[in-house]
């Protein structure tokens, strides 16, 4: 991916904040992650992306997943960086496709598992900023970020929680 950033590296007290979050539904953590996501945690070309006013997509689950989990992580953190850098939400794609956790995969398969899971639910505006909490190799904000393009967004950047 061309742009993209994380705010934090997956380790440590911010892996088992994500962890905790996705697998035992902690969302009570909401509080800490909003002090955590501040302007002077970014670096220089993200902080000039958000100048910008693009929307936030979050990353979408697939229906079943949401259903199971019952929210969506990367909604949560994507209202939060909405929240805190004055942006919009949008709700421009959906994920067709149920996949494999990423996180089971080695990086051949990742690739694979994620080609073809994401449509476009209503066209994206020119500008997007996609969030999501991990990026590991970065295959499913790729194919998230492939697919907004090819539907008229002019600008897309990744950003997630960690990497």
């Amino acid at each position: 991916m061309v742009n993209g950033s994380s705010l934090f590296k997956y380790e440590g007290v911010i892996k088992a904040g994500i962890q905790g979050l996705k697998y035992q539904f902690l969302t009570s953590i909401e509080p800490e992650l909003k002090e955590l996501i501040k302007e002077e945690w970014l670096e220089e070309e993200l902080k000039n992306f958000i100048k910008l006013k693009p929307a936030v997509q979050p990353m979408p689950l697939y229906w079943r997943r949401y259903n199971w989990r019952g929210f969506n992580q990367a909604e949560l953190i994507g209202r939060i960086v909405a929240e805190k850098f004055n942006l919009r939400i949008i709700d421009s794609l959906i994920r067709v496709k149920p996949t494999k956790p990423q996180a089971e995969l080695p990086r051949r398969e990742r690739l694979k598992n994620t080609k073809g899971v994401f449509k476009i639910k209503q066209p994206p505006p020119k500008t997007v900023l996609v969030v999501d909490d991990v990026w590991t190799t970065g295959a499913t904000i790729n194919e998230a970020m492939r697919v907004l393009r090819k539907a008229g967004a002019k600008r897309v950047w990744g950003l997630t929680l960690a990497r």
